[in-house]
């Protein structure tokens, strides 16, 4: 974490002089994403309940220490012993005889006390267990999370990217419609063109205004994502570098992929929401093992060892504590079971079966999903790049026919409105492929999230 955090600083500090890679904000987002974060304490809490749990082999020990002060003790009691028998007989002095001291003003008592379990049914055993496999489940998340983040990031800097050059087609697109409009209004003028026509030009600049507006917005909500996902607050869309080249070889890896090997990937047992989803049915299991070992006349058993002192000196650090004998010790072998209930651990032992029922059948209803995931995005990807090859061809033909009414227009028998209008059709054809592209990106990156692609 200390590690992290330094990078986390240096990033911070050099964030205006250089552009942030995919791979600088997946560092900044390990240590910055709350998520990711919350994921990780979960983990180091999990640790914690472990320890706990493996402390039930070992013995409880308890100490009890308590000190009263008497505020008017008992007087001690005297008796003349004259009074009792004839003192002159015996030769005895007729004196005053101490029957009992009195009661001092302190009195201490000590308890320790010693518990160790003997039997349990295997409560404590399975207790372990159960929290170990919550702590593998918690460290399952914390995977999952990292991987989802991972996702989500490259996702998004695909998208702002290819939203930046549809920025740039836009602005583009807006200075040929302002001169659309500005020969609309001189052929208006000079009774070339309908008004209508006019018109129609000039609403075909407003959409490109619309659109434009649209995209700035998508930008800047974009960048406010990607700050949110991975802790930065500085950067700007521009500081982001999409690595296009090795996007289009992952693009190309799935493509050469065969369907079968793809979904048999991404519905293994070893990915990670699977392998969660087991542990959450291995600890159900546990849970019902655990309730099982808790039903009527199942007796728990513990050997219990009480050692007790009492008295009114203060022990180790007062004279004389140790001439009385005011101590004691037991040792006992405890059993302890529930004779009647009720049936309340009957039916906990039923709840705990439905629930390890539950847990399979999540397993299955997640693999049902995870199934429709993939063919919804296998096909997708099959569909995005058939639009892409669409536009790329009418892009090339609409290129070709600009040449042609260059040339024209350069030889004077061309049309100016009809060479810029070939122009917007054209840039159409590209803000339609780089939407495709981010479209294609969504599906590309979560295909790969759902085989277990690490590098993604």
């Amino acid at each position: 974490m200390k590690k992290l955090s330094i990078v986390l600083i240096i990033l911070l500090l050099v964030l205006p002089l250089f552009s942030l890679t995919v791979t600088d904000l997946q560092s900044a987002m390990m240590g910055g994403n709350p998520d990711i974060m919350k994921a990780r304490e979960e983990v180091s809490k999990a640790s914690l309940d472990v320890k706990d749990a493996k402390s039930g082999y070992s013995p409880t020990i308890d100490l009890t220490i308590t000190g009263s002060y008497i505020a008017n003790p008992i007087d001690p009691i005297r008796v003349n012993l004259g009074d009792y028998i004839n003192t002159t007989a015996y030769g005895i002095p007729n004196d005053y005889v101490t029957i009992y001291n009195g009661q001092e003003s302190m009195y201490y008592q000590f308890q320790l006390s010693l518990t160790q379990p003997v039997f349990t049914w295997g409560k404590i055993t399975n207790a372990v267990r159960l929290y170990q496999k919550v702590y593998d489940a918690r460290v399952l998340q914390l995977e999952d999370a990292i991987e989802k983040a991972q996702t989500e990031l490259r996702t998004r800097v695909a998208a702002l990217y290819y939203l930046l050059q549809i920025q740039k087609l836009l602005e583009s697109q807006r200075e040929i419609a302002d001169k659309l409009v500005g020969h609309a209004d001189n052929a208006q003028q000079n009774g070339m063109m309908l008004a209508t026509d006019a018109l129609k030009i000039k609403v075909q600049s407003r959409q490109i205004d619309v659109a434009k507006a649209q995209i700035d917005q998508q930008i800047v909500l974009m960048v406010t994502e990607l700050r949110n996902l991975t802790g930065l607050k500085d950067f700007t869309a521009d500081d982001i570098e999409f690595d296009e080249a090795e996007f289009d070889a992952k693009l190309d890896a799935l493509k050469g992929t065969e369907y079968s090997t793809l979904s048999s990937r991404c519905l293994s047992d070893s990915r990670t929401t699977f392998q969660l989803l087991g542990a959450l049915s291995q600890i159900a299991e546990l849970t019902n093992d655990i309730a099982g070992a808790s039903v009527n006349w199942k007796p728990d058993m513990a050997l219990v060892v009480n050692a007790d002192y009492s008295g009114s000196r203060l022990p180790f650090a007062q004279k004389d504590w140790y001439g009385k004998d005011d101590w004691s010790a037991t040792i006992t072998f405890a059993l302890k079971t529930t004779i009647v209930d009720g049936g309340k651990a009957v039916r906990n032992v039923k709840r705990t079966e439905s629930a390890v029922s539950e847990a399979q059948m999540d397993i299955q209803s997640a693999k049902a999903k995870v199934q429709s995931a993939v063919d919804e995005n296998w096909t997708n990807l099959s569909v995005y790049l058939a639009q892409i090859d669409y536009q790329d061809a009418l892009q090339s033909q609409l290129e070709a026919q600009g040449e042609v009414d260059k040339q024209l227009l350069d030889t004077g028998y061309g049309s100016e409105s009809d060479y810029l209008q070939g122009q917007l059709e054209s840039n159409n054809c590209g803000i339609e492929i780089l939407r495709t592209r981010i479209s294609l990106a969504t599906a590309v990156y979560t295909l790969l999230y759902l085989q277990g692609d690490r590098s993604l």
